[in-house]
């Protein structure tokens, strides 16, 4: 690993010195926190009341840090699990819920989290296995939980859906794969409005939609270049191209398809990752822009996808230090899956080794001025809610707004995603829906008479 020097100056900063062990391009170490004997799995985000949590899972359960101080990381919560040597856990949140699963055998349960307690406390609401026992995979789509290779008690399903609206502790099934006489054994999902992307390992690709609370297969996509275990798929906010990995055998290239005709996939390109050695393992979205990947021994991958013919990676962190990035292996160790989603624009990372690293990507971020749009630096801010949104989100209009108002909301590539003019009237709340927006960052902007406003808002997928 290419040892990074700083000043001797610099070495009182804790993060400078810790730096120093990683190999890096245009991200950033903010932060790092670990549990001796422990080995890592996934991750997630939350946040609430100004403080932001990584959710982590560990051997023996989920462990939540506090990571608003990025010189003081502390654990503030821990859910034990009746497995101790968990290798699987996967995480969402819906509201201030966590659910939790793990694909490993034994005394396994499917645990539901209230995290509204946070940092004081978190209280388990269901544990149990009457829903499911195990899950490889957990997606959440609005208000409805997609789990891949859902393992029960007694039985099995490919890919099963829950309805979480009426009430989040108690997830109700709506359907299940096998109930529409479809062999889709998803491994992994990506779901927007009822369509579903879900990979079948070596069965490659299947298009579904769920229709009525029930499923159809609309596509699929298999004996592709460089095909092997379908892994896990992220999907561009036009809806135009899909992103996926596969996972098995090591080292095979990502691949990004156009799926405008769901039917008829056409392959758009193939990448790695820096070194060009490791196994690319799972994608999450940021903008029209970028896109970010955890590619296991060389670590946390920002990808620019502006030319979907031509990916490049925009910046890395390697979190694997225990072999040079240069001579990987290829192996299945490293960067397990990130969260790049928080209000800040930090991105929350898991090394199955390593533990916890909380990273800025900003550098990688970066695009050519004369590509974004200019948001007023003396806007004022305006408090909307709730934030992270999933299906919307709120305002309040003051007196100076009163009249018709230019409204934007921008990604962090400073694309306009979406504008419109709209009347307000003092003292009213406004209501801007959210569903059609890919999870990740964006400004949402005001302009009324001679006043402009802005809002970071964080949209949760």
């Amino acid at each position: 690993m290419k040892r990074i020097l700083y000043p001797l100056i610099f070495l009182f900063f804790s993060t400078a010195i810790f730096a120093q062990e990683y190999d890096h391009k245009k991200i950033d170490l903010v932060g790092h926190w670990q549990k001796e004997g422990i080995r890592f799995s996934s991750c997630w985000g939350y946040e609430q009341n100004g403080r932001s949590y990584a959710i982590v899972g560990g051997e023996d359960g989920t462990y939540i840090v506090d990571i608003t101080d990025s010189s003081d990381f502390h654990q503030v919560g821990f859910v034990s699990s009746p497995i101790k040597t968990a290798i699987w856990r996967e995480y969402k949140t819906y509201q201030n819920y966590l659910y939790a699963i793990s694909d490993d055998n034994g005394p396994n349960v499917f645990q539901i989290i209230d995290l509204s307690f946070l940092p004081d406390s978190v209280h388990t609401v269901y544990q149990g296995d009457d829903l499911f026992k195990r899950g490889h995979t957990i997606f959440r789509d609005r208000d409805r939980l997609y789990i891949g290779l859902r393992r029960k008690v007694s039985g099995f399903n490919g890919m099963s859906v829950f309805d979480i609206a009426a009430d989040p502790t108690k997830p109700k099934e709506i359907r299940s794969v096998e109930d529409d006489n479809i062999q889709a054994n998803a491994h992994d999902m990506f779901a927007r409005n009822d369509t579903i992307y879900a990979s079948c390992g070596f069965d490659g690709l299947r298009v579904l939609v769920l229709e009525d609370n029930k499923f159809r297969q609309i596509g699929s996509y298999t004996n592709y270049p460089f095909a092997g275990y379908n892994h896990s798929s992220i999907l561009s906010p036009n809806g135009k191209y899909l992103i996926f990995t596969d996972e098995v055998p090591q080292n095979l290239p990502a691949k990004c398809i156009d799926v405008t005709d769901p039917a008829n996939p056409v392959a758009v390109d193939t990448f790695y990752s820096q070194s060009g050695k490791a196994t690319l393992h799972n994608p999450f979205l940021l903008d029209s822009r970028f896109f970010v990947m955890a590619s296991y021994k060389d670590g946390v991958q920002v990808f620019d996808y502006s030319d979907p013919t031509n990916i490049k990676v925009a910046g890395y962190f390697d979190t694997y230090n225990q072999q040079d990035g240069s001579d990987t292996d290829g192996d299945y160790d490293g960067v397990w899956s990130t969260y790049p989603w928080l209000s800040d624009g930090r991105v929350i990372a898991v090394d199955m080794t390593n533990g916890l690293f909380v990273l800025n990507p900003a550098e990688a971020l970066k695009v050519d001025s004369t590509n974004r749009i200019a948001i007023n630096p003396l806007a004022e801010r305006i408090v909307t809610s709730p934030n992270p949104a999933a299906e919307s989100f709120t305002f309040q209009v003051n007196n100076s707004m009163t009249g018709l108002a230019a409204m934007s909301l921008v990604n962090m590539d400073g694309m306009i995603v979406r504008s419109w003019n709209q009347q307000l009237t003092a003292g009213t709340h406004v209501k801007v829906e959210t569903l059609d927006l890919a999870g990740g960052n964006y400004i949402f902007t005001i302009k009324s008479k001679e006043h402009s406003y802005s809002a970071r808002i964080n949209i949760s997928r």
